[in-house]
């Protein structure tokens, strides 16, 4: 085979991967584009029928961000491994984009999308977030979702959470809390049950501030068929929270 004939292979095969590439890009492109048009008409449906609101920007949001009790306590072992953990991780909510807001269930809401920086390590990074309020506020909670064997070795580390009662959901859950009177009240038996056994998607979640949120996958927040199943969870939750625990 000539040289000149294995250049004509090699060039022309080139060409025609930098062809199909900028074809795949294209196409991309328009198909997401397409998405986004079809969830925001979806989306001015739902505020017409259901009264909500759309911001593109509106950065006033940002001091809902970190209002309210935010305090966590640390262990023992992570405050002598890290004990400038809390004063190192400071951050700064600068930027409140794609904000939907309205009521669900009888309950507020926020969804949207924050950046944020690290003032000391200059780090910038992106939040999403979909609150849903609870009927009042109490110390900060954070549960989430640990394999059993973790859960079970952090125990003899020294490093156990906030237990319930509960052996199973202690088993698979990792219980954080401002105070563990709060977290026991809030993860009565009838919340335990709903999280050892509803079949949706989810890591945990968090109540700070009175403020609900999941940690759960969702594609497009301003999307109602993604953004209204998230509610739903979020609701769900609150139905099975004792009134006598918010202040």
């Amino acid at each position: 085979m000539s040289v000149a004939l294995i250049l004509v292979i090699v060039i022309g095969g080139t060409l025609l991967m930098a062809g199909a590439l900028v074809w795949f890009l294209v196409w991309n492109s328009r198909s997401f584009k397409r998405d986004q048009e079809q969830a925001m008409a979806r989306l001015r449906e739902e505020i017409q029928r259901r009264g909500w609101r759309y911001e593109e920007r509106n950065d006033a949001y940002c001091a809902y961000f970190d209002e309210g009790d935010r305090y966590i306590e640390r262990n023992a072992v992570e405050q002598v491994m890290n004990p400038l953990g809390p004063y190192l991780n400071r951050r700064e909510i600068y930027e409140a984009r794609q904000i939907v807001t309205g009521t669900h269930r009888g309950r507020p809401f926020l969804a949207g999308t924050f950046r944020a920086r690290t003032p000391l390590q200059g780090e910038n990074y992106t939040l999403g977030v979909i609150w849903v309020r609870g009927p009042g506020t109490g110390p900060a909670l954070q549960i989430s979702r640990v394999a059993e064997l973790s859960s079970r070795v952090n125990a003899h580390l020294g490093q156990g959470d906030v237990q319930t009662g509960d052996a199973e959901f202690d088993l698979r859950y990792e219980v954080r809390s401002g105070s563990a009177d709060f977290a026991r009240a809030v993860l009565n038996p009838v919340v335990t049950a709903f999280l050892k056994t509803d079949p949706r998607k989810f890591r945990g979640f968090t109540l700070v501030g009175g403020k609900l949120d999941f940690f759960d996958q969702v594609s497009d927040h301003r999307d109602p068929r993604f953004l209204l199943p998230a509610l739903d969870l979020r609701c769900d939750l609150l139905d099975r929270i004792p009134n006598s625990v918010w202040h």
